[in-house]
């Protein structure tokens, strides 16, 4: 593979505009650069995320080597997401990318308690980041969902990116039960 950024800094986009991945020059406040900017904001969170998982000690969490092969794989797709994104004429998401997601959810939400409440983040750190990623993932899928009211879009970015905001609850709920059972709910 070539490399791809082998200049940073450019000065083309000085003037407020950039070019998607089929040279097509578009403002950097368009629809499309902010849903761009979105899923890649996304993909940090997840990194960030990573970051903070070995915080917790993997002898009483026994996910550990799921969720982090699950969130690499997430990382990888998210680049494909962009590049769809990027590059609306192709298509770049896996077909399995959002089953995959599906099959984690189902697996780990049966070795979860039910809710009666809405859980407050922040019981631990991996937790909280977690939960942040759900939350910018949330965003992400708003991003996209308003390019979609102005341009052709492929609605499988839609159900990936709605699933994976329904996994980082899961991921979040996981982690957080790694150092206690207890989860902070809300209290009406």
């Amino acid at each position: 593979m070539a490399n791809r950024l082998t200049q940073i800094t450019t000065g083309a986009g000085d003037g407020g505009t950039t070019r998607l991945a089929d040279g097509k020059s578009v403002s950097k406040s368009s629809l499309r650069i902010d849903a761009i900017g979105s899923v890649d904001e996304l993909n940090a969170a997840v990194g960030i995320f990573l970051a903070a998982l070995p915080h917790l000690d993997k002898a009483n969490f026994s996910e550990f080597d799921d969720i982090q092969m699950f969130c690499q794989q997430v990382q990888n797709e998210l680049f494909n997401v962009g590049g769809e994104l990027a590059s609306p004429s192709n298509h770049f998401l896996s077909g399995s990318a959002t089953d995959d997601i599906e099959h984690f959810i189902e697996q780990w939400n049966a070795t979860l308690p039910a809710l009666k409440e809405f859980v407050i983040p922040g019981q631990n750190l991996p937790s909280a980041h977690a939960h942040f990623a759900r939350c910018v993932a949330r965003r992400a899928e708003r991003d996209v969902v308003r390019l979609g009211e102005q341009e052709t879009i492929s609605t499988e970015l839609l159900v990936y990116l709605n699933r994976l905001s329904d996994a980082f609850f899961i991921i979040a709920r996981l982690t957080g039960r790694a150092d206690s059972t207890q989860e902070p709910q809300w209290q009406k």
